[in-house]
């Protein structure tokens, strides 16, 4: 499971991500996670600051990384 996770997430506690992490961990599952700096929620959507959130913004950068790293994961799990 590849998780990509904005750092300035202003939805999502560190201890739910904390949590949420050890859950996975203790269900066995094979997990991986990316945390992009400066993103907040609703990164990859070109539209997320059109609903009037301070906590949703698009970023651009976070937004072509966190692609190219889904499609280097997608690569190699479906080889």
């Amino acid at each position: 499971m590849l998780l990509a996770h904005g750092d300035a997430d202003g939805f999502i506690p560190a201890e739910r991500i904390t949590a949420f992490k050890a859950a996975l961990s203790e269900a066995g599952v094979d997990w991986e996670m990316d945390v992009y700096a400066g993103a907040r929620h609703g990164f990859t959507n070109p539209d997320a600051g059109s609903f009037g959130m301070e906590a949703l913004a698009y970023n651009e950068k976070a937004d072509q990384r966190s692609w190219a790293r889904m499609q280097a994961f997608f690569d190699e799990i479906f080889k």
